[in-house]
């Protein structure tokens, strides 16, 4: 059995060693061997395999990841390419070894895994590439950070103020004021204490002094009589 489901893997390609292998084997054989009564024959476990195979390829990439401490160019490539969300869960690892083996492909790769699976943020990082950028103004995938200019400028912070200082409510507009602060994002700039309705990237950022006076001069505005 053993040799057949290796040899299904592809494991073989990969130049791992026979106690490895042996491990990721037992792992797939009990995995597609669920909720079977009896004892599967050879033909039954491949044909489960084949039909299973996105959810077997990341299985063996989350446990080359757990095995192998350094993955060779072919595993690091299998792991990309096959690897879906156990991939993404070791991102910047594998971003870094994708650098230091000058794979170019195998970075693209890792940046749509990240676009699709991944916590994406509405910044890109300008050093990795990856919109990985988050609110405290760190990248999750290569550790740098951005400057809350970078952040300004990506998101157009300008332009996205002045909405929010037309459509905002008074109450709203009173409390980025005391706060000194506002929350931005891809969709908008929102008041201290908004809370998005589903997972949103947010960043935080205090307003400078004539955006403060432009936002005193709205409250003002609407308080006077028609």
């Amino acid at each position: 059995m053993y040799g057949y489901v290796n040899d299904a893997l592809g494991l073989s390609q990969l130049g791992l060693d026979e106690e490895t292998s042996k491990k990721i084997v037992l792992e797939v054989l009990d995995f597609v061997t669920q909720g079977l009564s009896s004892k599967p024959d050879v033909d039954t476990v491949l044909r489960r395999i084949k039909r299973l195979k996105p959810q077997v390829d990341e299985l063996v990439s989350a446990k080359l990841l757990e095995l192998i401490k350094r993955p060779t160019r072919e595993q690091l490539e299998f792991i990309v390419y096959s690897g879906g969300k156990a991939a993404v869960a070791e991102i910047s690892r594998l971003y870094k070894l994708a650098k230091e083996y000058g794979r170019e492909d195998l970075i693209a790769g890792l940046q749509y895994l990240w676009t699709k699976y991944g916590i994406r943020s509405p910044v890109q990082c300008p050093k990795c590439g990856f919109n990985s950028v988050m609110p405290d103004y760190s990248c999750l995938v290569c550790g740098a950070v951005v400057t809350e200019k970078y952040v300004r400028d990506a998101l157009d912070f300008g332009n996205k103020l002045n909405i929010f200082v037309k459509t905002a409510s008074v109450g709203e507009l009173r409390l980025a004021v005391e706060r000194g602060y506002v929350l931005l994002g891809e969709d908008g700039v929102y008041h201290p204490l908004y809370r998005p309705t589903k997972p949103t990237v947010l960043f935080q950022v205090y307003l400078k002094s004539d955006e403060i006076a432009l936002i005193v001069e709205e409250i003002e505005s609407r308080s006077q009589p028609i």
